[in-house]
């Protein structure tokens, strides 16, 4: 239970922290007056005030915000100063999407340095060959006799050169007999077996496919690579969790997938406490996935939201006139009690998986 929460308050904990320190960071380059830096939303919890910018701990750990001057933000206060030179309202479209933007790309940095890191410390991991490393119990090639060690070479007359291959042949036989062959030390054995029926999401549909599986696991090789490999690799897995986070909020839209398959803030405790006990590695991974992801959800056009404040920048550029000051913050109380309760709803769901695993 300690190291479910102390990991989960690391991963929020950084994650809120680096993005807020992007949109600081920005204003700061384009001059801009930043009154308040906040890690939580309000009550306050503690504060100290160094120059101009008063930094805080809130008590409510879902994101933070940091207010700047001139602009209506997370903390709703309506006192501010519109024509204050050095507020946000005063900057060029262009600073001010920098500005909004900058904590969504510090989160993908973020993730990109964790991929890139892990990659270049563990190589580019693939498998290799036929021979299996392990069996799972309770599935059909532990009931068949398959043990670590063997090599599968033959699956119903067909040659095996590679395990991508075995796979393939497998999964399409979901219920299936199909005849099997593998060489252990000199003996050459065969029988027949029947791949379990297996629910698996297709993630480039995100629809539920029925595969085969038998239950081994072959020989994984990892191969060394150097710094600029590392980076690429690492771009390319921030570009998957981005893509796959896509295709959920489509899929939930289109009730392709239930909103139960969300986890909230109890499913990702959970998750930090599990990957935390499984390693530092293994966290570090999960601190850039949850990082990735929760740059994708910001940038959505939600009031609350990054993608929000950006889209109203947006419309303001087009009208060529500020919004209505009380539109804006009944659009974003009505973002923020969506946001809550969908973190009631997720939260709940949470729960529920917890008392039934």
């Amino acid at each position: 239970m300690i190291t479910t929460l102390v990991s989960f308050i690391i991963v929020i904990g950084i994650i809120i922290f680096i993005h807020e320190l992007g949109h600081f960071l920005a204003a700061k380059i384009c001059g801009v007056r930043v009154e308040e830096f906040s890690l939580g939303f309000p009550p306050k919890m503690i504060s100290k005030k160094i120059g101009e910018t008063e930094y805080q701990l809130a008590w409510v750990p879902l994101g933070g915000y940091v207010k700047m001057s001139g602009m209506i933000d997370e903390s709703f206060d309506e006192k501010y100063d519109p024509d204050d030179p050095r507020g946000f309202m005063k900057q060029s479209l262009i600073r001010k999407v920098f500005i909004i933007t900058a904590g969504v790309i510090m989160n993908l940095l973020l993730a990109w340095v964790i991929y890139s890191g892990l990659t270049w410390h563990q190589g580019v991991g693939s498998l290799s060959g036929t021979t299996v490393t392990m069996v799972s119990p309770d599935y059909p090639a532990a009931d068949a006799g398959i043990a670590p060690g063997d090599r599968i070479v033959n699956i119903n007359g067909k040659e095996i050169a590679d395990w991508q291959e075995m796979t393939e042949e497998v999964r399409g036989y979901a219920g299936l007999p199909i005849s099997i062959s593998w060489w252990r030390e000199d003996s050459l054995m065969t029988t027949e077996i029947i791949p379990a029926p297996t629910p698996e999401l297709n993630l480039s549909t995100m629809d539920t496919d029925t595969v085969g599986k038998i239950g081994v696991v072959g020989t994984f090789i990892s191969e060394p690579v150097g710094p600029i490999k590392a980076a690429y690799y690492g771009a390319r897995q921030v570009g998957f969790i981005m893509d796959l986070s896509f295709k959920s909020l489509v899929a939930i839209i289109s009730r392709k997938v239930s909103v139960k398959e969300i986890a909230g803030p109890i499913g990702i405790a959970k998750m930090s406490g599990e990957t935390a006990r499984s390693g530092l590695l293994t966290f570090l991974g999960f601190i850039a996935m949850i990082s990735a992801a929760i740059a994708f959800m910001n940038i959505l056009p939600i009031p609350m939201l990054d993608g929000g404040h950006l889209l109203f920048i947006l419309i303001e550029a087009v009208i060529r006139r500020p919004i209505p000051e009380k539109f804006k913050i009944n659009l974003m109380r009505i973002g923020f009690a969506a946001i809550i309760l969908l973190l009631v709803v997720v939260s709940y769901n949470d729960i529920l998986k917890i008392f039934s695993d």
